[in-house]
């Protein structure tokens, strides 16, 4: 997985205008347990292309909830949900953030 930072930082140099080259370097950051680094790549995609890479906040809530930041998450999840609506485990996200999102 360290072989694909390399030119993933590539091409997110070359094109930081892309939401995917983002998202996949955040992804790729999670998978090598680096969150901190992650958490910057996929708000950016997500900043750059909202409904397009969506899936950036499952990723955001899995990390957030596993370091215990479960409101964070929760709100991740929320928003997932309002640009997915039909996402088939909807109602277990939604149990969760009912479980977790501060008032």
């Amino acid at each position: 997985m360290h072989t694909f930072v390399d030119p993933l930082s590539r091409a997110t140099e070359a094109r930081p205008d892309s939401a995917e080259a983002h998202f996949l370097l955040g992804e790729t950051y999670l998978e090598l347990k680096q969150g901190s680094k992650a958490v910057p790549q996929l708000n950016e995609a997500l900043r750059l292309d909202p409904n397009g890479k969506a899936d950036a906040h499952l990723l955001l809530a899995a990390l957030y909830d596993a370091a215990g930041l479960k409101d964070r998450a929760a709100g991740e999840y929320q928003q997932f949900l309002a640009k997915r609506p039909n996402f088939s485990d909807r109602k277990k996200l939604e149990r969760y953030i009912s479980e977790h999102k501060k008032p």
